[in-house]
């Protein structure tokens, strides 16, 4: 009881108040234009994005800390995905950006700001991995991230989960609304655990499989949230993006959101891991039949 309650307490904190204060603190921001059209790092005021993005980072940390304190490292990500799933569903339309400011300048802030977030997300984890004995695989200890990306395994649950997340942001992204790009990312982050977990265990061979961690994973996810907006430079290229914005025709690769990435890998991969782990442990359970 006491247990779950602490559980709905750090829920409470992130989608109640750190949340919003986080959404609040993008949503002062604006476009070039003067609208709502930016993110963090893509408004008309350099000095007012990195401020705002220094608050919802903090934010986003004082959340997977308290998350943590109150509960374990499943709820610090838990709490993490609610905040920065607050700023991803009030972020700007990432087609009318990309219309404001058809040029390289935007996928790089857009990468940017992408990969600062990532920072904030992992300090936290480190931060609440001090002690990681009682449940190694949602470990972010960089000792136990550099061990598991020295394993063939885990390098290539890492790039199945880049490569799952930047397919499914392609098959289901068709309109760049800040609603469909949080949802993108969520899919995305479902099917990069899915995809991990499998290759991971694949690799390991169904006697060596004692599970994987939830790092690989995330970081995969993470990471097509700062190399997919510098694809973007290439392909479908600056000199097409604003015919494609007017027509509609985005790549769904292109309409999620950085902070969509990180809800992503912070919710969508734990998500996506259980299905999996879950399945093979209760395949491993089932009693083997003998033949008559």
């Amino acid at each position: 009881m006491i247990k779950t309650l602490r559980q709905w307490i750090s829920r409470a904190l992130a989608l109640a108040v750190l949340g919003p204060l986080s959404a609040h603190a993008a949503s002062n921001l604006v476009g070039i234009d003067g609208s709502a059209a930016h993110t963090l790092l893509t408004g008309d005021s350099a000095a007012g994005g990195i401020v705002a993005l220094l608050i919802v980072g903090a934010l986003t940390m004082v959340a997977g800390i308290a998350g943590a304190v109150l509960s374990d490292r499943r709820e610090a990500f838990l709490a993490m995905g609610f905040v920065l799933g607050w700023v991803a569903w009030t972020s700007g339309r990432i087609g009318r950006i990309y219309l404001l400011a058809p040029d390289a300048s935007t996928a790089i802030e857009l990468a940017a700001e992408c990969a600062l977030l990532i920072a904030f997300v992992v300090l936290a984890g480190v931060l609440v991995s001090r002690s990681d004995e009682s449940d190694p695989f949602t470990s972010f200890s960089l000792k136990r991230i550099k061990g598991w990306l020295g394993q063939q395994s885990m390098l290539i649950a890492l790039g199945a989960a880049l490569v799952a997340g930047g397919v499914i942001a392609w098959v289901f992204g068709s309109y760049d609304f800040p609603g469909q790009s949080t949802g993108v990312g969520f899919l995305a982050g479902i099917g990069a655990g899915v995809a991990g977990t499998l290759a991971a265990g694949a690799m390991q061979g169904k006697a060596e499989h004692d599970g994987t961690p939830f790092a690989p994973m995330m970081l995969g996810v993470m990471l097509a949230g700062v190399l997919l907006p510098l694809l973007t430079i290439v392909y479908p290229g600056l000199g097409s993006i604003e015919e494609l914005v007017l027509k509609g025709n985005l790549p769904g690769t292109v309409i999620v959101s950085p902070a969509a990435w990180l809800t992503g890998a912070l919710l969508g991969v734990p998500m996506g891991h259980s299905w999996v782990e879950q399945t093979h442990a209760h395949a491993n359970a089932q009693p083997v039949s003998s033949g008559s």
